[in-house]
């Protein structure tokens, strides 16, 4: 009876790490995505880009060539261009970045270029200025469908990320992409970089954005955006979950309902993310004896 209740709380505990899955964050500075008459412009006519490294995406990689873009205020050298070639030019840079060049650059999906700003790419004393192109990366998520599956999204979701650096922090308005040519990998610029204490390896968690997690206009709406097999609201400041294991994402359910009091049973386990989450917010755990 002892290893079936063990067995059991494994279970519990694998199941909630699943839906508290983790993904890797890349930080991606300043590049280029050339077209082949752009090639052809700053390199010569035919010229094949040089592979000097993979990227984490397949069939991506850096190439030996760099070359300098040059705004109205200012210019960037040795600006890595990314292989292999695209349909059209399009030049990633950071809000920083985009100041120093005197260009006010949009937030826009990889792609998404038509109505944003040009700018002159130099190499030596070649030069092609391109009439539009620049834009500012929207962090987004590279995913494969397996793990689209396992994490619970699909193209083109909007989610937020709990980064886990050394400034951990949440980014809002993360795009999802889904295809099965994509590793998956979170991406964001040097900004938000420096801005969560980026280092290689660091972790990221997707949090769901759903009705299930708005804030609602009193505390008395809690049991139609909550499942009822996992948290029971007894008054308008306390509510009881009755769950084996005690995961981030319910005790950020019931926290966006402006509720910190909460009761769960004396065996149930809470999850290391979940423990930072109450530590986080404040949030007054009491255990309580089951029935039978």
């Amino acid at each position: 009876m002892d290893q079936i209740i063990v067995d059991m709380v494994k279970n519990a505990v694998k199941n909630a790490m699943t839906e508290e899955a983790f993904v890797e964050v890349e930080a991606s500075g300043r590049h280029i995505h050339l077209s082949r008459e752009a090639i052809d412009a700053l390199f010569g006519k035919d010229y094949q880009l040089t592979k000097a490294k993979e990227l984490s995406q397949p069939g991506q990689f850096a190439c030996k060539e760099r070359i300098t873009i040059e705004g109205p205020k200012g210019r960037m050298e040795n600006v890595v261009i990314l292989g292999p070639e695209r349909k059209a030019t399009q030049v990633e840079v950071s809000s920083t970045d985009a100041v120093s060049l005197g260009i006010k650059a949009p937030v826009r999906e990889s792609g998404d270029i038509d109505g944003t700003p040009g700018i002159k790419l130099i190499n030596n004393d070649r030069e092609l200025t391109i009439d539009k192109g620049l834009i500012v990366a929207k962090r987004h998520i590279h995913v494969s469908p397996d793990d689209a599956e396992r994490l619970h999204v699909e193209n083109k979701e909007i989610v937020q990320v709990k980064i886990f650096g050394d400034r951990s922090l949440i980014f809002d308005e993360v795009v999802i992409r889904v295809s099965p040519k994509y590793r998956t990998y979170m991406h964001i610029d040097f900004d938000e970089a420096n801005a969560c204490g980026f280092k290689k390896g660091t972790l990221a968690k997707i949090i769901k954005k759903s009705p299930a997690v708005q804030a609602p206009e009193n505390k008395s709406q809690i049991r139609s955006f909550i499942p009822t097999n996992e948290v029971k609201h007894e008054t308008a400041e306390f509510t009881e979950i009755n769950n084996k294991v005690i995961t981030e994402n319910e005790l950020q359910r019931v926290f966006l309902q402006n509720v910190k009091n909460i009761r769960i049973p004396a065996s149930s386990i809470i999850t290391p993310l979940a423990t930072d989450y109450v530590r986080r917010h404040n949030l007054n755990i009491q255990r309580h004896r089951e029935n039978g």
